[in-house]
């Protein structure tokens, strides 16, 4: 069974001229842990939209001697979406926030077993700070990613090594955005789980934004 991946903010030689030296030492991480495989994948929290929609849904029952209907709770969604910009400083470290990409998107997909049959539904936690948290401050929320927009913001430049888009396509060679944008709409995954002893009536992951 292969390794789970540990893919940190970027934190190799060009991490001084870097946003992410600065969002890791100040904490400011969004962080996603595919939940059949423990893959789990970090970028710099450089949020530019966020909303947390919860969404109680009623059915009604009318009784004979009633004038007014019973209300009774069906469910409550909750949907999540925020947009998050990654820069790089570096052809390395644009390399390197591609291949955090790359595993991101791939998270969205069921694992699937050697004849072919899906093995693991593709619950993903999101951890983003105290505005995506559960019950204790290190745990995220448990979602199924809805939607991922990719959007690469060309009007900030390439990185390319100072070579040139000419030499570049007539080589072959890498070409990456300084700037890119990741757009995400996710429903909370209800986690039913009591701890012996627990006072508290709601689920582990019932919202909170800090302040406890």
């Amino acid at each position: 069974m292969t390794e789970p991946a540990d893919m940190k903010v970027y934190s190799d030689d060009a991490k001084n001229y870097s946003v992410a030296d600065w969002a890791d030492r100040q904490g400011y991480v969004v962080k996603f842990v595919h939940a059949p495989t423990r893959h789990k994948v970090e970028f710099p929290a450089l949020i530019s939209d966020f909303t947390d929609t919860h969404s109680p849904s009623f059915g009604q029952t009318l009784g004979s001697s009633m004038h007014d209907p019973i209300l009774t709770l069906e469910k409550t969604d909750r949907a999540i979406s925020f947009t998050m910009t990654i820069v790089s400083a570096s052809v390395q470290e644009a390399r390197y926030n591609a291949q955090c990409v790359n595993l991101l998107i791939q998270m969205l997909y069921p694992t699937v077993s050697e004849d072919g049959h899906f093995i693991g539904k593709p619950f993903i936690n999101i951890h983003m700070m105290n505005l995506l948290e559960g019950s204790r401050a290190d745990m995220g929320v448990t979602c199924v990613i809805q939607g991922l927009d990719y959007g690469v913001k060309f009007d900030e430049g390439v990185i390319n090594g100072n070579e040139g888009v000419r030499a570049l396509n007539l080589s072959g060679k890498e070409i990456y955005p300084r700037s890119l944008e990741i757009s995400i709409s996710a429903m909370a995954v209800i986690e039913i789980e009591r701890r012996e002893g627990d006072a508290n009536p709601f689920p582990t992951n019932y919202p909170s934004y800090g302040g406890q």
